[in-house]
């Protein structure tokens, strides 16, 4: 069917864009160095950048509600002394590993602030909302947004995708002046190598094979529905490998997460489970309605979305229908008919 082909040109857009980062422009390709060998590099100029570089940690350390631009990294030069008021990166930072088109990746978190909100994370497939800023190894910053952006983590470098599940959002708050404004949010600052940045792919202001440093603040996340049909995204991926690619449930080439038939039968995923909305005039009234209902495990409720032209809140309360209780939900299920 057609949409199907549409859908595969969908695909091959993700692909193209996967390994760039928030804010792409135009991409030049240049023949690529081996992964595993240029992680090699990579690695050690990250393990000498972070022994011989330190942030404000105590200044940090003494505000309650600190920044990305309170954290200062300075560089220490040889025959220098570490100021007693800071700490060196290599004694503050989480190595953490992952492995990427085949080559496993260390990469390091400077975690200045969790985030409050413990229940609600992004998964490596949603949406973000952040503040961030972008530098070089050598502290040339090459992008920053001082005012929150979204960006969907599944187009960005997959550095973000590792990162941000790590931390928790924070507290939305509409302020009387009609304003928002967020608390508790996660903040840190990420040291990615190339291979999970841009690696050979220039951009404006920064080489190939360049080594990355962002400052971040997570305000909020959104779990996404990419090929809205009712399932979210990270139900049609395989999460813990951070896999788009890994879900094709009737093998037709056009993965779960962007095909809206999953199960190859004719009838759109969408229509073969059960959909309630619930609709309220304030987003509060709307969480206070859901956080009352009794979930069943074939139960989830979608994100919250906002009418500008109803002046409504709404959400819906999705089941996954498994009619012949075999065990399997109808949407997968290429044996049951539709819910119409």
């Amino acid at each position: 069917m057609n949409y199907k082909y549409n859908i595969l040109f969908i695909c091959a857009l993700i692909i193209s864009v996967i390994s760039c980062s928030p804010d792409d422009d135009s991409i030049v390709s240049v023949p690529e160095k081996d992964r595993t060998e240029q992680q090699v590099v990579d690695s050690d100029t990250l393990v000498a950048y972070l022994n011989t570089h330190y942030y404000n940690s105590t200044e940090v350390s003494a505000l309650a509600d600190p920044s990305m631009a309170d954290v200062i990294i300075t560089e220490l030069l040889e025959g220098e002394t570490l100021p007693t008021d800071a700490t060196l990166l290599m004694s503050a930072v989480e190595t953490k590993t992952t492995t990427f088109k085949d080559v496993e990746y260390e990469y390091y978190i400077l975690r200045i602030n969790q985030g409050t909100t413990t229940e609600q994370s992004p998964r490596f497939c949603d949406k973000v909302r952040v503040k961030y800023a972008g530098s070089l190894m050598d502290g040339v910053e090459f992008d920053e947004s001082s005012t929150p952006v979204n960006f969907d983590l599944v187009s960005v470098i997959p550095g973000w995708s590792r990162v941000m599940p790590q931390f928790n959002v924070g507290t939305f708050i509409t302020n009387s002046d009609g304003t928002v404004s967020y608390d508790g949010y996660g903040m840190g600052v990420m040291f990615l190598p190339s291979g999970l940045g841009y690696f050979a792919v220039p951009k404006t202001g920064i080489p190939v094979y360049s080594n990355l440093v962002f400052k971040f603040e997570l305000l909020q996340t959104e779990t996404m529905d990419h090929d809205f049909d009712n399932i979210p995204s990270y139900m049609e991926v395989i999460e813990i490998d951070y896999d788009l690619y890994g879900k094709d449930t009737d093998e037709d080439l056009v993965v779960d997460f962007i095909d809206t038939d999953d199960d190859g039968d004719g009838t759109l995923t969408k229509y073969e489970v059960d959909v309630e909305t619930y609709t309220e005039d304030t987003r509060a009234a709307l969480e206070t309605s859901l956080a009352a209902l009794e979930l069943d495990a074939n139960q989830l409720i979608s994100p919250i979305k906002y009418n500008a032209s109803r002046n409504k809140f709404s959400a819906n309360l999705i089941t996954l229908v498994d009619t012949n209780e075999n065990g399997i939900p109808n949407y997968l299920d290429d044996t049951e008919q539709s819910l119409e």
